[in-house]
């Protein structure tokens, strides 16, 4: 529902940008209107105005629109004016040229996680996740440090609005399951989901938090899963490193609590 204070033409043009975001293909203006229910001669001109600002972009060869580049430029923007990339980012890249793995930073945005900050490794071999990609919250190491400590509320939420997809046959599936999960979690500190969300991907991660000590973003890194398999204790070590820098992350931003 509309609320009686918000401008309808701006909540239509929100609407359709949501739709775009998801579509990995474009869509044509029969397409968009038939999805947002905005009758044709309203909508092809809402997308005119995006596309000369540089919004949406019509691929005229299919007669489809797609995001346009502006927002990538908004997004970094965005991105730029969080105030623990000016604190992570240091310490990522000292952890990338150290032990020759990536390391992200991520929170929770609109029921997802998404990735602000991240360090390469010199090696050859890295995750491939880029600034600002998107993850959902149950498949990902990441997304369950975020929501180990959420309430039921919470938790049900995201349930509801992002279901629980299976990428691999190692995805959690069920709210039974996460939950125990979420519990493990809350109790040792850290999270390891061996081929999750990608297979052969194994990514470990840690909570970094805030002056009120509640989990603020998560710090993570990704390995072959064949190597956790081959090096016993590489996993062990991964483990303590992210729980060291978090820590110290933790503290840059206010946190006074004990060793998390």
């Amino acid at each position: 529902m509309i609320h009686e204070y918000s401008v309808p033409a701006v909540y239509r043009t929100v609407q359709v940008l949501e739709i775009l975001a998801g579509s990995y293909t474009g869509l044509s203006l029969a397409d968009l209107s038939r999805q947002t229910t905005i009758p044709k001669s309203s909508l092809f001109r809402i997308l005119l105005t995006l596309e000369r600002s540089s919004i949406v972009q019509l691929d005229r060869t299919r007669s489809v629109y797609n995001l346009g580049m502006k927002l990538v430029d908004w997004g970094n923007r965005a991105l730029e004016k969080i105030d623990l990339k000016t604190v992570t980012h240091t310490h990522l890249v000292q952890l990338a040229q150290e032990t020759k793995e990536s390391y992200y930073v991520a929170i929770l945005d609109e029921n997802e996680v998404i990735i602000i900050d991240r360090a390469d490794t010199p090696e050859i071999w890295r995750m491939v996740a880029r600034l600002g990609q998107r993850s959902p919250v149950h498949a990902t190491a990441s997304g369950q440090v975020l929501v180990a400590e959420a309430s039921d509320d919470v938790l049900n939420t995201v349930v509801a609005r992002r279901g629980l997809k299976r990428f691999t046959p190692r995805t959690i599936t069920s709210i039974t399951r996460l939950k125990v999960r979420l519990k493990q979690v809350r109790k040792e500190g850290f999270v390891v989901a061996d081929a999750e969300y990608k297979p052969d991907l194994c990514v470990i991660a840690v909570p970094i938090r805030d002056h009120h000590g509640k989990v603020h973003a998560a710090l993570m890194t990704g390995i072959q899963s064949e190597r956790v398999r081959r090096n016993k204790s590489l996993l062990g070590s991964i483990v303590q490193i992210l729980k060291r820098e978090a820590l110290f992350i933790s503290h840059a931003i206010g946190y006074q609590g004990p060793n998390i």
